[in-house]
C-alpha cells in the first residue's frame, strides 16, 4: 500500500474517532444535564417543606450601609431555639453562631455569640443578648447584631430542639468526648438523665443526648464551655456530613427541612453549598464573642450578664469574618 492510501486510511480513522468522541461527549452533556436538572428539581422540591420568612427580608430590616461585608464572603446567622412544641410565643434564642463561608481565603468560619452579653437592644433599652430574639423575632435580632457589633449578615436558619435531634438521628450521631464532670452531670442532674444511657469518654451521640451535652451549663466555665460543647457538635456533625455520599446527604435534607426556618432564597441555598463543596475543606475555624479579656461579669436586677467592651469585640469579630483566620 503507498504512503499516499495509508495516510488517507488515518485520516479517515481519525475522523471516525473524532465522531465516536463527539457522540460521546454529548451523550455524557445530556446525561449530565439531565442527572443535574433532576437533581435541582429534587432538592427544590425538599426545599418547599422549609418555612420561609419573608417578613424579616434584610433590605427591609436593614438599611444601614455602612455596615461591614464583602461579596465574596458570606456570614449567615444559625439561630437554636427553645421553642417547645406546645409553646405558643417565640422563645429565646438558645444558641446563636455566626456562619461564615470565606470564598476569598477559602475558609469556613464559626462564630458564638453568648446569650449572656449586656447589650443595647434597639426600641428595648439594654438587656442579655438572647432577649432580642423573644422581644422582636428575627428581624430584632439582626438590628442587634448591627447595632452593637456592625456586621451585615446575608440570611438566617433557625431549627428547634426536635430539628436539632432529628438531625443528628439521620446523621447517623455524632462523635462526642465525654468528661467525667459533664458525665456525672448527665446521669445525675439533667432532667432526661434516665433515657440518656452515656458513658465517659469518646463515643457516638444520638439527638438526644448530643443536645443535653449540648444544653450543659452547670459544668466548667458555665456559658463560655457551653458555647465551645455546641460548636464541638456543630463541627462533628459537618465533618460527617461532608464524608457522606449525596444521597444519604439528600436524605438527611429530606428529614430536617421541615423543621427549619430562613429567609433564604433557594438559589442562594445552592450558591452557598456550591461554594462550601468545592472550597474542599473540612476544617472550621472557631471564634467566640465576647473574646477573652474583654467583659466584665456583673449582677444587675438579680441576673449576671456579662457587660462587653464593645469596641475590643466589633474590632476582633470584623477581623476574624473579613480576614484570613490562622491555623
Amino acid at each position: 500500500m503507498s504512503n499516499r492510501a495509508m495516510n488517507k486510511k488515518r485520516r479517515k480513522r481519525k475522523r471516525i474517532v473524532k465522531r465516536i468522541m463527539s457522540c460521546l461527549l454529548v451523550a455524557i452533556a445530556i446525561v449530565s444535564g439531565s442527572f443535574a436538572a433532576k437533581v435541582r428539581y429534587e432538592v427544590t422540591d425538599a426545599f418547599a417543606t422549609m418555612d420561609r420568612d419573608k417578613s424579616s427580608d434584610l433590605s427591609n430590616v436593614l438599611d444601614d450601609s455602612d455596615l461591614l461585608s464583602d461579596d465574596q464572603i458570606m456570614n449567615i446567622l444559625l439561630i437554636g431555639s427553645d421553642k417547645r412544641a406546645n409553646w405558643s410565643q417565640a422563645g429565646r434564642s438558645d444558641s446563636t453562631m455566626i456562619a461564615t463561608i470565606d470564598n476569598k481565603n477559602k475558609q469556613l468560619k464559626l462564630t458564638s455569640l453568648m446569650r449572656d452579653m449586656y447589650v443595647d437592644i434597639p426600641g428595648h433599652g439594654k438587656s442579655k443578648f438572647n432577649a432580642a430574639y423573644s422581644l422582636g423575632g428575627v428581624e430584632l435580632l439582626y438590628e442587634t447584631i448591627a447595632q452593637n457589633f456592625n456586621i451585615k449578615l446575608d440570611g438566617y436558619v433557625l431549627v428547634d430542639f426536635e430539628a436539632f435531634k432529628s438531625l443528628i438521628d439521620e446523621a447517623g450521631g455524632v462523635e462526642v468526648n465525654l468528661n467525667q464532670e459533664e458525665y456525672t452531670y448527665l446521669t445525675t442532674a439533667y432532667h432526661r438523665s434516665s433515657v440518656l444511657d452515656v458513658v465517659p469518654g469518646l463515643q457516638t451521640m444520638n439527638g438526644e443526648q448530643a443536645l443535653a451535652y449540648a444544653r450543659i451549663r452547670q459544668v466548667g466555665n458555665n456559658d463560655f464551655e457551653r458555647t465551645q460543647r455546641q460548636r464541638n457538635v456543630m463541627l462533628s456533625l459537618f465533618a460527617k456530613a461532608k464524608a457522606m455520599p449525596f444521597t444519604k446527604l439528600f436524605d438527611l435534607g429530606k428529614t430536617v427541612l421541615p423543621y427549619v426556618t430562613t429567609d433564604l432564597s433557594n438559589d442562594e441555598i445552592f450558591r452557598m453549598g456550591k461554594t462550601v463543596l468545592f472550597m474542599g475543606t473540612t476544617h472550621i475555624h472557631q471564634m467566640r464573642i465576647p473574646v477573652d479579656n474583654s467583659y466584665k461579669n456583673q449582677k444587675i436586677n438579680k441576673a449576671w450578664i456579662l457587660d462587653v467592651d464593645l469596641a475590643q469585640n466589633q474590632q476582633a469579630l470584623s477581623e476574624f469574618i473579613f480576614n484570613k483566620a490562622e491555623d
